[in-house]
């Protein structure tokens, strides 16, 4: 199976619900708040990012809280600056990628920032650019074969037989700016492939 198979796979009735109850207002999931919850300037890093990243299970070090807050603050700014935020993930180019590739390695670096890896880095970075950085966490990556080069594998397969538009079928009522169309994706494959308890209560309610 393909990655785009992987994807159309998900392009359900079923999804449509899932990502109904994921996104709801009264749910015990991230929903919209990971998106929406105040205080997020482009080229910035703010306790609300951490706060929001914090929604889907990661915990930061205290090492790593002064670090993106204050010791390395500035020249992570400046970095995230240099970072695309009007364009998507399957439109963007080689240099929009190197850009966000580089912020990437610098807070998965370890360092002051030990504690942030890749799944953690992903997290800030969508938060940031939902628009172009796909959270690719371990349910992801296992979910759709994802290697290490996933960035250019999700752009690649997002070209393909109109499945942004696809995906976008699949957006709840209300649900809007700024939550993206890689992060209705990221949901889409958490709710179906999750083991945590609340996703699977979701999916015997769905039916799936």
């Amino acid at each position: 199976m393909t990655l785009v198979t992987r994807i159309e796979s998900l392009l359900t009735p079923e999804t449509g619900r899932l990502l109904e109850t994921f996104f709801h207002a009264d749910s015990v999931f991230a929903g919209t708040t990971f998106d929406h919850l105040a205080d997020n300037p482009r080229d910035h890093f703010t306790t609300s990012d951490l706060i929001a990243v914090s929604l889907l299970d990661i915990r930061f070090t205290p090492r790593a809280v002064r670090a993106l807050l204050e010791e390395q603050s500035n020249d992570l700014s400046d970095q995230l600056s240099q970072v695309r935020s009007d364009v998507d993930l399957w439109a963007a180019s080689d240099h929009d990628l190197a850009a966000a590739t580089t912020l990437w390695r610098t807070l998965a670096a370890g360092g002051a920032l030990k504690g942030v890896g890749p799944t953690t880095t992903s997290k800030l970075l969508a938060r940031k650019r939902p628009r172009l950085v796909p959270i690719v966490d371990s349910v992801v990556r296992d979910a759709l074969a994802l290697g290490d080069d996933s960035w250019v594998e999700l752009r690649a397969a997002l070209q393909q037989r109109g499945l942004p538009d696809r995906i976008e079928a699949l957006r709840p009522a209300g649900v809007k700016h700024p939550v993206s169309t890689l992060r209705l994706l990221d949901a889409a494959v958490w709710m179906h492939h999750s083991r945590s308890r609340n996703a699977k209560s979701a999916r015997r309610t769905v039916g799936v």
